[in-house]
């Protein structure tokens, strides 16, 4: 019987394998290559006095670090690193997406989480992503057009972040974007790699004006409704919501390829949700603070170090059995989470360790199908920033389109997201259940964003993480918080490290050492985290952006 079972298996993964490699999603998608450009080290890696901002390119970076040197807070800055972001790095984040902030205010001594989670249109139908035989559409003729956008909710919530924690004028923390806009920017390396490699944009906009990056990509780059949309914005947000800008994103997303249902209502009823965060303490004493749903990340996160915590003397760091917690949380993650206004999710269940270790082993002994997926869901683009200001402020902040430059539909400057396709595109799983991501009109779908702030023993603040990735992200971080907390790695360490990850009984590795160490069958993929940290040691702030990606320190 055994042996049966482990032919059924061995031919199951061949099988899988098959699938994978002639997937036409796997052959057009590759994650962003790993950085090219050159940044000194000392713009990568920092230890700090007063304050310290990483962010994922070092326009916003500059920007944040001005802002906080005029004494502003992380409330200020980061309206501004967003906005710049938005510029710089426009095919992973920007005001047509959303947002996750996890806030630590000294002076109340409260963790609060900023959920702008892009929403469903009101009109929004369950069925939208299904072919009319009833089976799913490919993941990217989904994406492309309208019906994948979300109702666009990043400037609303940081406009509400900024009004409960900023100290300087709104238009004045917008108006070194506004300058850097008009001034033009020279494209970083990774705008030209995605542009260089995009198809579906140019396919929809012949006349597009990154087409000018794809010709001369050394020379400065201009987006003018860019300039236009900051300036309106730092007078009055209302032009997004519910003046021109708003009409034109209604008018863009109904009447392009796979016509969307959003409308002003949308926009103009859209309002963030401030709330306290996700905090849990581990075994270890550290506290681990972050959004809850619909981001999954933080819950995740912390199951996967609760099984870390409760194995680690038999795991003996062994890289085979991290794998398998870590395709035991995504298995949780896809069955169990979704947007809480919408299914009833028992959190403090699921954050059991009784629970958790149960469930586990019984993970463990099922015969989990390896299913063929979309794997832009697995790697999307994303951007994360951190810092730290002079008052004891902390905030670790995750946006996102989604894919890269997500649906491909561009007005007044920006790129409006397809973070829709989050949702799950089948209604009703194989077991004849309703599938609790599933779309729904004004739901918000699940995101793997985990924007995080530990606390010591003391109950002190001790560390920011955060990376994009799509749901990567957890596997990121996940090994990143091991590497910290558990086996003793400096904080460049961490991130340096090789990643992995295994989701729906598939692995991925960075490079071809971890395929030697693991006993199991993996494929090297190239997973460009960008990864983020700032941890306090001895009153300094010591920082680290990822050397895959663009993003740099700085601080005093």
């Amino acid at each position: 019987m055994k042996k049966k079972i482990i032919f059924f298996l061995i031919t199951l993964f061949t099988i899988s394998i098959k699938q994978l490699w002639s997937d036409d999603i796997y052959q057009s998608i590759q994650p962003e290559k790993f950085s090219e450009l050159k940044i000194d080290k000392s713009f990568k890696l920092g230890t700090y006095k007063e304050f310290v901002v990483i962010t994922a390119n070092d326009y916003a970076t500059k920007i944040g670090y001005d802002i906080l040197k005029k004494g502003g807070t992380v409330a200020d800055a980061a309206v501004a690193i967003q906005l710049t972001l938005g510029l710089v790095e426009p095919q992973s984040s920007g005001l047509g997406g959303g947002i996750f902030l996890t806030y630590y205010d000294k002076k109340t001594n409260k963790t609060i989480s900023f959920d702008g989670r892009e929403k469903a249109p009101k009109n929004f139908k369950e069925n939208i992503f299904l072919k009319r035989n009833g089976n799913p559409k490919r993941f990217f003729d989904a994406v492309v057009g309208g019906s994948s956008v979300g109702t666009p909710s990043t400037l609303k919530t940081l406009y509400s972040f900024h009004k409960s924690f900023g100290s300087l004028d709104w238009s004045e923390v917008i108006k070194p974007v506004i300058e850097l806009s008009s001034d033009g920017f020279f494209p970083p390396d990774r705008l030209i790699n995605a542009v260089n490699k995009e198809k579906y944009l140019f396919s929809l906009y012949p006349d597009s004006i990154y087409k000018k990056i794809k010709s001369d990509p050394q020379k400065k780059f201009f987006n003018n409704d860019y300039t236009k949309t900051l300036e309106a914005i730092s007078k009055n947000i209302k032009v997004f919501y519910e003046g021109s800008i708003a009409s034109d994103i209604v008018k863009v997303v109904n009447n392009s390829k796979n016509s969307g249902l959003l409308n002003v209502d949308d926009l103009k009823k859209y309002f963030p949700e401030k709330k306290p965060a996700l905090c849990k303490t581990l075994k270890n004493n550290y506290k681990i603070c972050g959004p809850n749903l619909p981001s999954s990340g933080t819950i995740c996160i912390i199951q996967a170090l609760i099984l870390y915590e409760f194995y680690e003397e038999k795991l003996n760091n062994n890289l085979n059995d991290v794998l398998e917690i870590l395709n035991f949380v995504y298995s949780v993650r896809d069955n169990q989470l979704a947007d809480p206004k919408f299914v009833n999710v028992n959190i403090e269940k699921l954050l059991n360790q009784k629970f958790l270790v149960k469930n586990y082993e019984e993970f463990k002994k099922s015969n989990q199908k390896s299913s063929v997926q979309n794997f832009e869901e697995v790697f999307s683009s994303t951007s994360h920033f951190s810092l730290v200001d002079k008052f004891g402020n902390v905030l670790s902040a995750t946006s996102s389109i989604e894919s890269s430059f997500g649906s491909r539909l561009f007005t007044n400057g920006f790129f409006l997201n397809n973070q829709l396709t989050d949702f799950s595109f089948r209604i009703i799983d194989e077991s004849g259940f309703l599938i609790k991501n599933r779309p729904q009109a004004e739901k918000k779908p699940l995101s793997s964003m985990s924007p995080l702030i530990l606390f010591d023993n003391n109950d002190s603040f001790y560390m920011t993480v955060g990376s994009p990735g799509g749901k990567a992200i957890i596997s990121y971080v996940f090994k990143s918080l091991i590497s910290v907390l558990y086996l003793n790695k400096t904080i460049e360490e961490a991130i340096n490290e090789p990643n992995y990850i295994k989701i729906r009984n598939k692995i991925f590795v960075e490079n071809e050492s971890l395929k030697k160490i693991i006993k199991q069958n993996s494929l090297k993929r190239n997973l460009t985290s960008g990864l983020a940290i700032i941890k306090k040691e001895n009153e300094l702030f010591e920082a680290a952006a990822d050397s895959r990606r663009d993003g740099t320190v700085r601080g005093n």
